[in-house]
């Protein structure tokens, strides 16, 4: 069996450096930290990093065994006692040349791997001493070749057979560099817009800068690999597709990125969020910038964080420097907390309470349904469960109030489903998707790891995972490249470092109290769309616009109802829209916009030759079609466009389709004439009386039905929240089963951060995977008005700047 070299290819020189005498009895350094006053005035970098002097001491500390135990017990076998040996000498440049031959990630992995529970407990000097610091001497190596490198040497030859990796986590990361280095052409397909996967939208800046993601990603991109963003296998196109174009493997490193929910009453309450969605908005989106970033985010003076991880330990972290009093609570003890021990006692030292054997039971609201008191429970420990942990068990009569703002739930999550869905063959158990000893699915050549398979992990194990696929996949398809160079190490995009500052980087903003440093100017790693260009746009009304937008792959695939992601400019928040019409012909879509919020006002100023920052899609579940007589459309406002490719689609399968329209005024009427070639009748009704029937929706459904009592087989409707609710009201007397296309505030729009929640018949559903379309009559428009007016303060002041920026505020 062939095997995926890692190592680097040649001879060694013979070493000619000065032998250095090890000096393991010198005490280990401590890692310089910002202080904690200095840590809440904004999301800089806490650790420091190693000063030169500090490296000198910890390198020598090493014993340079033998037989190094600290290398068998690295996920990734990086040579640490090599490296180490380098650094001692002085020789910075060689230790990042050996830690590359394994890894290609030592400024991430220095920074985030769990090394107290691998290498370092590992070392044997740890035995009567404290272990050698290998994270810190790793990152310091990593930061040193960050500031001292030259640009990047040419590409690897890479023309053998081509890889698709999907997701652009550590998996997959690392996968992509095995793959690359022995000559696989490899893409990685990312569904977000910035790459790096839990390290871009999960860790913070503060334990992980953004530019070091960016620049270990760089490295990759130098060497050849291709990225893309925006792009969702199992939505933009399917796995079948993807061999289809050429791709001989493919990796599913799609990570666990749907989040686990509390099942508790008032947990959608407007203030709940859970851990994903709240280090999303703030590590990816920004939204500690707000306004300056689009993205809003609610955080009270009072915030409970609901779990004991890392997950934990980074959303109380956040909170305390957007200046809230901050508890985590967890229904286990101390003992039991699963971060890393240094994360907790930064929290500690910056000021978050723990509330240890103790667990919400019941959120309550006002009549806003805005969150202000939990009820809790106090925990004792019981028998040890399945976790290796006791289990916690509730103490009866033990409950208690809290006065609360902000609570997030950071209890855990699964495998995001949107790849299993789409493909049926896949062999799943539990949420996850099962594997061979080769680490290859149920399906020839598709194999997976990280945490797709494994459930919530650690990002080193991920990475151990995506290795060992690299070498199945190259096992599986036997290249064997031409005679290679040396594949010595590529060095990263030259950039200042502030991640190796020796004091407290300076701010260039401070907004909402926090202090904005330079390196966070974009989250994860942006990559700018080639496609995405406005090829024609009309306006309907001065507040609607008409787009026809460049999407070959969307224009392929949509089908009636499902919608896309946007971001007019790489500011904007995310926002869903419903797609209008596809054309295959020229790979485009048609989208419609009404100038509401900022966003949507930012993309309604857009002109034809204007390109958008982001478009994602199509996503959610196709509108449900089929021939059942008489279907009824229902629509309001800017929703008779998105109504019109149901319509359609009902009239293709064999139905009769009444359409019933409401606009405030016969000149706010829009596409009219395509919906009269849409559907069979059309009738409107105005606010003012000025087109049709004088009233709402509601009044022409009532005067219509007056005249048409025939037998209905279904309605679908989509409009305003308050229209559609009204409408499922009425359809109900009438005894007609109806569909509601809802369009809740989203982020990702993929599954990942659960923002997009709605109670569906009791139940919580998540409309970007499960809907958009869902049965009116089961829905909670209640709750669903509320949670979309979570920001209507935040958005007032974000429209108010545009207004003002564009001149139309003067």
């Amino acid at each position: 069996m062939s095997t995926l070299n890692t190592t680097t290819v040649g001879t060694p020189a013979p070493d000619t450096r000065p032998k250095v005498k090890p000096n393991p009895k010198a005490p280990r350094q401590p890692l310089p930290l910002l202080t904690p006053e200095e840590r809440l005035r904004g999301p800089a970098e806490v650790a420091l990093g190693f000063t030169l002097a500090q490296v000198q001491v910890e390198a020598l500390r090493c014993l340079q065994c033998k037989n190094a135990t600290c290398v068998d017990a690295c996920p990734l076998h990086i040579n640490v006692k090599g490296f180490i040996g380098l650094m001692s000498v002085g020789d910075f440049a060689s230790a990042f040349d050996k830690i590359s031959e394994e890894s290609p990630f030592p400024g991430i992995c220095g920074r985030v791997c769990q090394h107290e529970l691998y290498c370092e407990r590992a070392c044997l000097l740890g035995k009567k001493l404290d272990p050698v610091a290998i994270g810190s001497l790793e990152r310091f190596a990593a930061d040193y070749h960050r500031r001292t490198a030259a640009g990047p040497p040419p590409a690897p030859p890479h023309g053998g057979p081509r890889v698709a990796l999907v997701g652009s986590g550590p998996a997959s990361l690392i996968a992509a560099y095995d793959l690359i280095r022995h000559g696989y052409r490899v893409t990685v397909f990312e569904a977000l817009h910035g790459l790096g996967g839990v390290l871009a939208y999960g860790i913070p800046n503060f334990r992980l800068p953004r530019e070091i993601i960016r620049d270990e990603v760089n490295r990759l991109r130098s060497m050849g690999v291709e990225f893309r963003t925006d792009f969702i296998v199992g939505k933009t196109e399917a796995v079948d597709e993807l061999f289809a174009e050429g791709f001989e493997a493919i990796f599913l490193g799609t990570g666990a990125g749907l989040p686990h929910l509390m099942n508790i009453p008032g947990e959608n309450l407007i203030g709940v969020y859970t851990a994903n969605e709240y280090l999303t908005r703030l590590n990816l989106m920004e939204a500690f910038r707000f306004p300056e970033s689009d993205t809003p985010i609610r955080i009270g003076k009072r915030v409970v964080v609901v779990g004991g991880g890392n997950s934990a330990m980074d959303a109380a972290r956040w909170s305390r420097r957007m200046g809230s009093d901050t508890t985590i609570m967890f229904r286990r003890g101390r003992a039991e907390l699963r971060a890393r021990l240094e994360e907790i006692e930064h929290a500690e030292e910056e000021g978050v309470h723990f509330e240890f054997l103790a667990a919400p039971v019941r959120l309550f609201g006002d009549e806003k349904g805005i969150l202000h008191e939990m009820e809790c429970i106090r925990m004792q420990l019981g028998e040890v469960d399945e976790s290796g942990r006791p289990s916690p068990v509730p103490m009866p009569g033990s409950e208690y109030r809290m006065e609360v703002d902000t609570v997030v739930m950071a209890i855990g999550q699964s495998p995001n489903p949107t790849v299993q869905r789409a493909t049926p063959q896949l062999l799943t158990k539990r949420g996850k998707v099962v594997i061979d000893s080769s680490g290859m699915t149920s399906m020839p050549n598709v194999f997976a790891g990280g945490d797709v398979v494994r459930g919530g992990s650690t990002v080193i194990l991920a990475m151990r995972d995506g290795r060992a696929a690299a070498a199945a996949i190259h096992n599986a398809l036997n290249y064997q490249p031409p005679e290679a160079q040396p594949l010595l190490a590529v060095p990263l995009v030259q950039t200042e470092s502030a991640a190796h500052a020796e004091a407290p980087v300076t701010p260039d903003t401070t907004q909402a109290g926090v202090s904005v440093p330079p390196e966070t100017a974009q989250a994860g790693v942006p990559v700018l769309p080639e496609g995405n260009l406005v090829l024609a746009k009309r306006l309907l009304t001065p507040e609607i616009a008409w787009f026809e937008v460049e999407a070959p792959e969307i224009a392929r695939r949509w089908k009636p109802g499902q919608f896309i992601i946007i971001r007019p400019t790489k500011t904007s928040e995310r926002i869903p829209l419903t797609i209008v019409d596809g054309d295959q012909a020229k790979g485009s879509i048609t989208l419609v916009v009404q100038a509401l919020g900022k966003t949507s006002r930012t993309t309604v100023q857009l002109e034809a030759g204007d390109r958008l920052a982001d478009l994602l899609g199509p996503l959610g579940e196709p509108a449900s079609i089929e021939n059942v007589g008489n279907v009824l459309c229902l629509a309001g406002g800017v929703g008779v466009a998105e109504l019109l490719p149901v319509a359609r689609a009902f009239r293709k399968a064999g139905n009769h389709v009444t359409a019933l329209c409401g606009a405030r005024s016969s000149s706010l009427i829009i596409l009219d004439a395509e919906l009269r070639a849409a559907a069979d009748e059309v009738y409107w009704a105005t606010d003012d009386g000025t087109a049709g029937v004088h009233g709402t929706v509601v009044d022409l459904m009532r005067v219509w039905r007056k005249g048409n009592d025939g037998e209905l087989g279904l309605a679908h409707v989509i409009g305003p929240i308050p229209m559609m609710r009204a409408a499922a009201e009425v359809t109900r007397e009438w005894g007609v089963h109806t569909y509601a296309s809802l369009n809740p505030i989203m982020v990702d729009g993929t599954g990942m951060c659960g923002g997009c929640r709605v109670t569906v018949g009791g139940k919580v559903r998540f409309a970007c995977v499960d809907g958009p379309e869902f049965d009116a009559h089961q829905v909670d428009f209640d709750e669903l008005t509320r949670r979309t007016r979570a920001y209507l303060a935040e958005e007032r002041v974000a429209r108010e700047r545009h207004d003002c920026s564009v001149g139309l505020g003067q």
